[in-house]
């Protein structure tokens, strides 16, 4: 089954940012994309794209552009001394790409050796989004962090469980907006987990279990002895199995508010003091062979801090820009 990604980064590019990317084709897959736009091309097909990086499988060769003013540039297929190396990634089997944005040029490698560079076509600064198109089956990772002047959030332990991750290179801080495009599908009576963590000890702030089997969203969060809480369960239980919805999360210096698909859902009152203020973005994890495709990630920041009104961001036909 075939799957996509575009969403808003947290904060635009910088010296020093890094995005790493895990995912896998499908077998016998012929091509894919990686593009670093100025907005996604599904709202803005005009948008500029600083860097496509394509994989074609078939020609065993992967080639960087850019469209800058509605025009693309040249194709980029040699690495060093005119020599174009053969294509490392495997089609049907994961891969991860990291892209390290220095002075005046993206450092790429490719599953954890050195690749090439592609030198900057656009200002830096102007790359707000990221897509992943084309015959791709699982997208795992979508992690944006800064490698300079320190690392930040730390580079975690290998989690096999771990069903999507989308780590940020900023502090969370009210009036910003979270919004998640996934489905669910396999087993309807599996599970899966938001968790967001303390950067430091990984304690869970928010831990956001969404259990087909019983039908109940449960929230709850860890002390600083590692145990739960009591659960918060009120609400209902908005999600539709096998069917794609929109969860809105908005962050203020109380509470975390929800949303889904353009309806209020529930509040979480922080039960840490400035729990905001290590927050890493969030981890998913799945139970009992439920599969959650996250198709998109934006985070928005609405400058203001009471996030009023921040449900319309789940709609369907709202498109967060």
């Amino acid at each position: 089954m075939l799957t996509e990604y575009a969403g808003n980064l947290s904060h635009p590019l910088e010296f020093g940012h890094v995005l790493e990317i895990v995912a896998k084709t499908i077998d016998g897959a012929a091509r894919f994309h990686i593009n670093l736009c100025s907005a996604k091309t599904s709202v803005n097909p005009d948008a500029d794209i600083g860097l496509r990086f394509s994989c074609y499988f078939r020609n065993d060769v992967i080639v960087r552009n850019a469209k800058v003013n509605g025009s693309w540039g040249e194709e980029e297929t040699q690495v060093m001394d005119n020599i174009t190396l053969p294509n490392p990634i495997v089609s049907g089997e994961f891969f991860m790409v990291y892209i390290l944005a220095c002075e005046d040029c993206f450092h790429i490698s490719i599953n954890s050796r050195e690749f090439c560079k592609f030198r900057y076509r656009m200002p830096l600064g102007a790359i707000r989004a990221l897509e992943i198109r084309d015959q791709i089956q699982v997208i795992k990772q979508v992690d944006h962090r800064t490698v300079f002047p320190n690392p930040w959030p730390a580079i975690h332990a290998s989690d096999y469980f771990k069903a999507f991750s989308n780590d940020v290179p900023i502090l969370f801080s009210p009036g910003h907006v979270l919004v998640i495009t996934a489905r669910c599908f396999e087993n309807k009576k599996g599970q899966f987990i938001i968790k967001f963590m303390d950067s430091d000890t990984k304690r869970e702030e928010l831990h956001f279990s969404v259990r087909f089997d019983e039908k109940v969203v449960v929230r709850n969060s860890m002390d600083r002895n590692f145990q739960f809480g009591t659960e918060e369960r009120h609400g209902g239980f908005p999600f539709v199995f096998n069917q794609q919805f929109k969860l809105a999360l908005a962050f203020t210096e109380r509470e975390v508010l929800t949303a889904v698909d353009g309806y209020n859902f529930f509040s979480f009152a922080w039960r840490t003091p400035n729990a905001m203020t290590n927050l890493v973005g969030f981890k998913v994890t799945s139970i009992n062979g439920l599969v959650v495709q996250i198709t998109g990630v934006d985070h928005l920041q609405t400058g203001d801090p009471t996030c009023s009104a921040f449900e319309k961001y789940s709609r369907h036909d709202y498109e967060c820009v």
